[in-house]
C-alpha cells in the first residue's frame, strides 16, 4: 500500500541543535497552504489503492456466468479473472516506474516543477481510465496513475522534510499516510453512491478533481525547496523561499540546518571523506553504513510483505467468503481503523520510540493476520473484520507511517 520511496532525499538527519533552533521557527501561512496542496498527490495514492476494491466489479461467479445477469459484473462485463489481475496490478507496474524513475528527475529539475508535471500525469491516467470501454486502454490508464502515485509518494515525503523544522519533521512526515489513509477510506465510503454500471466511471475520474485543485493552486502557494536551491548555489531564491515559509527573521536560523556544509560531526567528516575517494557506491559500501543499509532495506521490504496490499486490494472479497453480505460496511470499519491510529503514530513515537512501536507492530499484524486466517477458515464473520481491523491498526501504527 505505501509506495517504496526511492529518492534520494538532501534533508539531513536532525542533530541536537539543529532540532533546538528549529523549535523557536513559526510556521506561515505559505507554510500551511503548501502543505494542504502537497497533501492532494498522496490522497490520490490511496485513492487508487482502494479504487477497484468493490465485490460488484469483480464477482467472479457472477462475471464467469453466460449469459450475463444484467445489474452483476458491473465493470468490464465478462471480463475474465486473468483480466482482472492485470488491471489491478498494472497499478503496481506503474508505481514501480515511477517511485524507480523519479529521483533524477526530481533532483536535476527541483521539486516544484516536477510535482506540477505529476498532477498532470496524474490527471491523464484518470482520464484514460474514467474514458475508455477497453479493459487493455483501462490498464494503460492504471499504469500511467502509477506512475505518478508512485513520483509522488517518493517525492512527497523527502519535500515535506525538506521545508519542515527538525523538530517537528517526524510528526508532520506522517501527515502523507494521513492523506494516503484518508483516500482508501474516502473511496470505500463512495462505493454506496457508485454501485452502478457507470459508477466505476465517477470513481476512476475523480483524480482529475484532485489533480485539477493542485494545478490551480500549487504554481502559487507551492515554495520551491529551499534546501534544493542551497544545493544548486542559488543562495538567493533559497533565502527568499524560506522568509515564505517561516519570516524573513527567521531566515538566518533556518540556515543552520538547510545549508549544507552546517551540520558538521565526525561521521559527517568521514563520510564525506570517503564519498570524495570512492563515490557513492563506496558510500554505501563503507562500514559507516552497511548496517544502516540492511536494516532500512529489512524493513522496508518487511513493510511490503506484511500483506497490507492484500487488505487493501482485496478486501471486500475477503468480507464476502466470510459470509459477510454488504462487504463495503467492513471496508468503511476496517479502513476507520487504518485512518486513526496514523493521526495518533507522531504522539506515540515521541513516547515509546519508533523500534519499539515498528516491533509492536510487526508483532500485532503477525497475531491479526493468524486470526485472519482462522476466522475465514471457520466462516465467523464478525471475527474476519475484527482481526482484518486489529491487523491495520497495527499497521497504521507502525511500519505504515514510520517506514
Amino acid at each position: 500500500m505505501v509506495a517504496e520511496d526511492a529518492v534520494f532525499t538532501e534533508a539531513k538527519t536532525p542533530k541536537a541543535g539543529d532540532v533546538q533552533a528549529g523549535r523557536s521557527v513559526p510556521l506561515s501561512p505559505t507554510f500551511w497552504f503548501s502543505l494542504a496542496v502537497l497533501l492532494l498527490l498522496p490522497f490520490q495514492f490511496g485513492w487508487s489503492v482502494g479504487q477497484l476494491n468493490l465485490t460488484t466489479f469483480n464477482d467472479e461467479d457472477e462475471c464467469n456466468a453466460r449469459p450475463l445477469v444484467d445489474g452483476t459484473c458491473l465493470m468490464f462485463p465478462g471480463h475474465s479473472s486473468t483480466e482482472w489481475t492485470l488491471i489491478v496490478n498494472a497499478w503496481i507496474v506503474g508505481g514501480m516506474i515511477g517511485s524507480l524513475g523519479c529521483g533524477i528527475i526530481f533532483e536535476r529539475f527541483g521539486r516544484k516543477k516536477v510535482l506540477l508535471a505529476n498532477a498532470v500525469v496524474m490527471l491523464a491516467g484518470a482520464v484514460i481510465q474514467a474514458s475508455t470501454s477497453s479493459i487493455s486502454v483501462f490498464m494503460v490508464g492504471r499504469i500511467v496513475a502509477g506512475i505518478a502515485s508512485g513520483c509522488a509518494t517518493g517525492m512527497v515525503g523527502g519535500y515535506i522534510s525538506e521545508i519542515t523544522p527538525p523538530s517537528l519533521r517526524n510528526s508532520y512526515g506522517t501527515f502523507m499516510q494521513v492523506s494516503l489513509s484518508a483516500g482508501i477510506l474516502v473511496v470505500t465510503i463512495s462505493f454506496f453512491f457508485a454501485d452502478t454500471s457507470s459508477g466505476w466511471r465517477y470513481i476512476a475520474a475523480f483524480p482529475v478533481l484532485n489533480a485539477g485543485f493542485f494545478l490551480a493552486f500549487a504554481p502559487f502557494v507551492l515554495v520551491e525547496s529551499p534546501a534544493w536551491l542551497l544545493e544548486k548555489g542559488d543562495r538567493e531564491h533559497a533565502e527568499r523561499e524560506i522568509a515564505r515559509l517561516y519570516g524573513f527573521d527567521f531566515v538566518p536560523v533556518a540556515l543552520t540546518w538547510m545549508e549544507p556544509g552546517t551540520n558538521t560531526d565526525l561521521e559527517s567528516e568521514e563520510l564525506s571523506g570517503e564519498q570524495h575517494e570512492g563515490g557513492t557506491l563506496s558510500l554505501l559500501s563503507s562500514p559507516l553504513f552497511i548496517k544502516q543499509l540492511l536494516v532500512a532495506l529489512g524493513v522496508s521490504a518487511a513493510q511490503q510483505l506484511t500483506g497490507i496490499n492484500a487488505v487493501c486490494y482485496y478486501s471486500s472479497d475477503i468480507f464476502s467468503d466470510a459470509g459477510m453480505s454488504d462487504g463495503r460496511v467492513g471496508g468503511v470499519i476496517v479502513y476507520v481503523l487504518m485512518l486513526l491510529p496514523t493521526m495518533a503514530v507522531a504522539r506515540l513515537s515521541e513516547r515509546f520510540g519508533n523500534r519499539r512501536l515498528l516491533l509492536t507492530g510487526l508483532a500485532g499484524m503477525f497475531i491479526s493476520a493468524t486470526g485472519i486466517t482462522l476466522a475465514l477458515a471457520l466462516s465467523v464473520e464478525v471475527l474476519s473484520i475484527v482481526f482484518m481491523g486489529t491487523f491495520v491498526a497495527f499497521f497504521s501504527a507502525s511500519v505504515g507511517p514510520l517506514i
